[in-house]
């Protein structure tokens, strides 16, 4: 497969055939496309039609900016503009130079003529998925409600021999001139479908309105849709079913539906990618001896994790098992993540004197080596973090309690009855 790239250069000023079109819009011959853009909007505002009424020179200006833009905002067409001037866009195929004035506002506030054949609008449904099924892959069925081309009407939505009256609110044309503010000061003027005849024209007594569609052309129907969730999917893909979506009368083509996949939360796995997450506790014995953890997968298979003797568990790390993680889209699961565990190790609140010696011969631990003379000696007890809320009145009363207690008058407070009690060594 060979990738060709084709680049447009926009030569410095003096080296491009004519400057006509960049003068129009008053700029640079290499400005960017966002420097065009702002020119274009400002002067297509200044010089359009609406705010420029009856003024012949304003229209035929307004021409030659949408002409000028519509050529250097197209980087093929201003590259041969560049090169050969408005001669070589005639041999080219350049614009017709036939700027519609609505052009302005379809570009920067939208709502403008759509491009190409229309379509539906997609029917978007989220499918939440379990990750038993992302894992092993499933198909399923789900039922989908979408408005069809009425069958009883053909479409027409009223019965057959139905007779049609002539609409006295727009006189038959379908649609009404309406008038829209778009700045202060500036209204465009623009059509929209009657409301009263639903732009038909015509309008039809109710009692000869379709029973099916009641003259909408249009009913809802249920579609079963076979899904079929491929292995190693995941949250945010989609599955696209097309034309099975909504139509519309007059529109040849339907629209479609769309599935995003969502995914159900596991209690025991957590998906990163295609990688498995758990967290698991184990007693400091089993760090220390070592133990088998089995595990049951998406599969219900059990994978057995251990370790080699003499390993110990740290629980600053993580431990991985290869390959048993997600299966890798698009691979039919030959390629698959790894399986990573979490170990959460638990201490023992307290150790006899004999637990103690023990565990101190079998780590070699020779004791805790002496002070030095002179220093404090002070137990440890459980850190309670004092709550945030009193801001300043609480700092001021930890300074009162600090200078009571350098006065004698009351110990450190701490959870479990003292807080560190020191003493003279």
């Amino acid at each position: 497969k060979v990738t060709v790239s084709v680049l447009y250069w926009f030569p410095p000023q003096g080296m491009v055939k004519e400057t006509e079109l960049y003068e129009i819009l008053g700029v640079a011959v290499d400005v960017d496309e966002n420097g065009l853009k702002r020119s274009y909007r400002k002067l297509a505002l200044k010089y359009h039609p609406d705010k420029n009424q009856g003024n012949e020179e304003a229209a035929e200006k307004f021409k030659q900016i949408g002409y000028a833009y519509e050529i250097l905002s197209d980087s093929e067409k201003r590259a041969l503009y560049d090169r050969h001037g408005k001669k070589g866009l005639e041999q080219g195929g350049g614009g017709g130079g036939d700027h519609d004035a609505s052009d302005i506002f379809s570009m920067f506030f939208g709502g403008g003529r759509p491009k190409g054949e229309p379509k539906p609008k997609d029917i978007i449904h989220e499918l939440p998925v379990s990750l038993e099924d992302m894992y092993l892959g499933k198909t399923k069925k789900i039922a989908a409600t979408r408005d069809r081309l009425c069958d009883q009407c053909d479409a027409q939505g009223v019965k057959p021999g139905a007779q049609r009256e002539h609409c006295n609110d727009c006189n038959g044309r379908g649609v009404r001139i309406v008038m829209q503010q778009v700045f202060p000061g500036m209204v465009q003027r623009g059509q929209a479908p009657c409301p009263t005849c639903d732009g038909q024209g015509q309008r039809v007594r109710p009692s000869d309105l379709c029973n099916k569609c009641q003259g909408k052309k249009v009913a809802k129907e249920k579609k079963v849709l076979e899904v079929h969730i491929e292995k190693g999917m995941k949250k945010g893909d989609h599955i696209r079913f097309s034309g099975e979506g909504d139509q519309i009368p007059g529109v040849k083509l339907s629209g479609d539906i769309l599935l995003v996949i969502g995914q159900k939360p596991h209690d025991m796995f957590k998906r990163v990618g295609s990688h498995l997450l758990i967290n698991h506790t184990i007693s400091l014995q089993e760090a220390l001896c070592g133990f088998e953890l089995p595990i049951q997968h998406l599969d219900k298979r059990v994978v057995v994790a251990k370790l080699s003797p003499g390993v110990v568990i740290d629980p600053n790390f993580a431990w991985t098992l290869h390959r048993e993680g997600m299966p890798v889209p698009n691979t039919g699961g030959c390629e698959r993540g790894n399986l990573v565990i979490h170990f959460d190790v638990e201490f023992p609140s307290s150790l006899s004197a004999n637990a103690r010696k023990e565990v101190a011969q079998a780590l070699g631990y020779a004791g805790a080596p002496k002070p030095a003379k002179g220093a404090n000696a002070c137990s440890l007890s459980d850190y309670a973090p004092q709550p945030k809320r009193g801001g300043r009145r609480n700092m001021r009363r930890a300074m009162h309690d600090d200078d009571d207690d350098d006065d004698g008058g009351h110990p450190g407070h701490g959870h479990g009855g003292g807080g560190a009690q020191c003493q003279q060594m």
